[in-house]
């Protein structure tokens, strides 16, 4: 059970040509659950009740700490699904610092769209959260590329501005891509061209201040991981129902590459396998907690995240929902 690649929709506004582009995304074969938790390891009302300001919570993201991160599944927000008691964006805990849009089962008409760029965006930029979009390469051999850029530098060169110019638009802060596979010959040759043109625009080569985040569930011996890896800000591994032993051996195959501060091991909530919710997946403490606590032998780690963060505000202790989440990030940064 893995992602599989889907198309979606950024919003209405952007050009058809890059709409095609910059929107594809990845869903896990599995269905949404929901739940109400009752009990919970540690105190989640005392981690989680306290008032924060706006200026409290921008000068902690700005500080040296762990991250917490989360995919926010475009269906599983109230104006898509219908569902009245469901979550919006900005119902997330404050303290997560940075929030993938993951795409799917949205179309450009939704209202989502506009919620997302004039009102979810600004409230979380105001709290210091960063919004990127989750995304995959395009296939330069299918039309969706090929009408309308070419396959050379000018061509990953013109489909790169295309694509920051939409997201700027839309206000996000990074791009995530999404990799699956471990390329080789013309596939990797292309990769390789449209990631490097992406780095004028994301990540820690540009001037931009964007985010390039590179979300696998590859290894350090990956092909195209291997060409671009300075190229990136984060490496957000899909880690889903591992057990936490095993991230050892993961990470060191990207340590000679990336520091541990860019490495970020990530859950799955829409499962349940993240929060324990799911009796397949049986983790004592829970995954995201044991990720937590884990650290690789080189030094800290980036923090953790989870896949379906949307679906985890159902789990609720004390009136206070998302209580893994905010476990999670007081387990890491007390």
């Amino acid at each position: 059970m893995k992602h599989k690649l889907n198309f979606g929709t950024l919003t209405a506004t952007v050009a058809a040509g890059v709409l095609l582009l910059v929107q594809v995304s990845c869903k896990k074969e599995t269905s949404s659950q929901t739940g109400t938790v009752n009990t919970l390891a540690g105190n989640v009302r005392n981690a989680s009740s306290a008032v924060t300001s706006n200026a409290d919570l921008i000068a902690y993201k700005k500080s040296s700490h762990q991250l917490m991160v989360g995919y926010y599944r475009t269906w599983g927000d109230k104006l898509v699904s219908g569902d009245a008691n469901g979550p919006a964006m900005t119902d997330m805990p404050d303290s997560v610092d940075i929030i993938s849009n993951f795409t799917d089962y949205t179309p450009a008409g939704n209202p989502y769209w506009a919620a997302l760029k004039n009102t979810y965006i600004p409230a979380l930029h105001a709290k210091g959260t960063k919004i990127v979009n989750a995304t995959s390469l395009p296939s330069v051999t299918d039309t969706a590329y090929s009408n309308h850029y070419t396959n050379n530098s000018t061509g990953y060169a013109a489909w790169a501005l295309a694509t920051y110019n939409s997201y700027n638009a839309m206000g996000y802060d990074g791009i995530d891509l999404d990799v699956e596979s471990n390329p080789t010959g013309a596939v990797l040759t292309a990769d390789v061209g449209l990631i490097n043109a992406l780095s004028q625009y994301f990540g820690p080569k540009s001037t931009t201040g964007k985010l390039l985040i590179f979300d696998t569930n590859q290894s350090g011996t990956n092909n195209l991981f291997k060409q671009i890896y300075t190229k990136i800000d984060y490496l957000f591994q899909q880690a889903y129902w591992r057990q936490t032993s095993s991230l050892t051996g993961t990470f060191n195959s990207y340590a000679p590459y990336i520091l541990p501060k860019q490495f970020i091991p990530i859950v799955d909530f829409e499962d349940g396998s993240g929060d324990g919710q799911n009796s397949n997946y049986i983790y004592n403490p829970v995954q995201i907690y044991q990720y937590a606590a884990w650290q690789p032998t080189q030094g800290t780690k980036g923090g953790v995240g989870s896949y379906g963060m949307d679906n985890e505000y159902y789990q609720i202790a004390n009136g206070v929902h998302n209580i893994y989440t905010r476990h999670a990030i007081k387990m890491m940064n007390p």
